[in-house]
């Protein structure tokens, strides 16, 4: 059922660069191409990594109506699939294979909560404790316990989760809202907290992976407990996700060691179990000059980025110099390049452009 999913996600020929991205084309006010070619979906430059000169296949961006269809799919999948696994794991504990306590102490360890936050009478008991840390767009803890005890379940998990990271690079978050606009449900305070990340108001025409790959970049490793009961709402763009209690303090910590860079990618405050952190000062649509400091500090996640944010690369710095200028003249080669793949133009004569 999860190959159906792949087949209604909009795709040109047969090959996806993971390294890429896409925006729609757009007039004046929403964000605009950041890439020269003249194409009515531009892919947009690549987030880490080297540039690379074959050609990538562009995925194009899922209506509102495709994106309520294709979270239909995935709730559906998603319920087939925990139904399986539960069946599987029934069938382990019956043979005398599994011993339900065990996995709980996996899962335990995985999300970093105390083994006694769960219950595990029988396998539906188990799961059901666990749902607070998994639902149909966060599997994590499920491909971990997949992992270490399923075999018959890991081909249909694989093929979801395929799908999930399909929805993720079509999908954006403003039709993510309108689908999955619910509030956090009440959960026990003792495992989890909520945070809340208010966007520049940008941020509604991004993907959900480009946010994926924001909270990827500054709270690896625990990424993968962060995206459960997502719910995002109007006005500027505000995500609430929930995490483990025992993830808080290290998530704090990160955003005060963080917040110069949070602030240049248009984050205006995080508030981790409703204490707030102030980010960015101003809540404008200009990103040229958090370009130019992210180009300076050799950043070139935040470039590339920043170039999806809208951010122009021939925009000038107070000293009169484009983005690509500064990459260039501090050998930020590899900054440079996605400047130039992202429309960025440098007229010096002794150096090949990108057209």
């Amino acid at each position: 059922m999860a190959s159906k999913i792949m087949e209604n996600l909009k795709m040109k020929g047969g090959h996806v660069d993971p390294n890429l991205e896409q925006q729609p084309s757009v007039s004046k006010g929403p964000l605009q191409p950041v890439d020269v070619t003249a194409q009515s979906h531009t892919p947009q430059p690549t987030i880490t990594g080297s540039q690379s000169s074959t050609p990538t296949t562009v995925i194009e961006l899922s209506s509102k109506s495709e994106v309520a269809a294709n979270i239909g799919n995935l709730h559906s999948c998603f319920a087939s699939l925990d139904f399986n696994m539960r069946g599987e794991f029934e069938d382990l504990v019956k043979m005398g294979k599994v011993k339900l306590q065990d996995v709980a102490r996996r899962a335990a360890i995985y999300l970093k909560v105390p083994v006694s936050s769960l219950k595990f009478g029988d396998v539906d008991e188990l799961f059901d404790s666990l749902q607070p840390h998994y639902d149909f767009f966060s599997c994590g803890v499920l491909k971990h316990l997949t992992d270490t005890y399923l075999s018959n379940a890991q081909t249909e998990l694989t093929q979801y989760i395929d799908s999930v990271d399909k929805f993720s690079e079509s999908s954006q978050l403003k039709h993510i809202r309108s689908v999955i606009d619910k509030e956090v449900p009440f959960l026990d305070s003792l495992t989890t907290k909520p945070i809340v990340i208010k966007l520049n108001g940008r941020w509604d025409e991004m993907t959900i992976k480009n946010f994926k790959s924001v909270l990827q970049y500054y709270f690896e490793p625990e990424i993968e407990n962060l995206f459960s009961y997502i719910s995002i709402k109007k006005g500027s763009v505000i995500v609430t996700l929930l995490i483990p209690t025992s993830l808080s303090q290290s998530l704090i910590d990160a955003i005060n060691n963080k917040t110069n860079s949070m602030s240049r990618l248009g984050i205006l405050e995080i508030a981790v179990d409703n204490k707030a952190i102030p980010i960015r000062r101003k809540d404008n649509n200009n990103f040229d000059v958090s370009l130019h400091e992210s180009v300076k500090a050799g950043d070139s996640f935040e470039v590339s980025m920043l170039l999806q944010l809208g951010a122009d690369p021939n925009s000038k710095d107070e000293k009169g110099k484009s983005a690509v200028e500064i990459a260039k003249h501090r050998g930020h080669t590899q900054i440079k390049e996605i400047l130039l793949t992202g429309g960025g133009e440098l007229f010096d004569t002794n150096i090949n452009t990108h057209t």
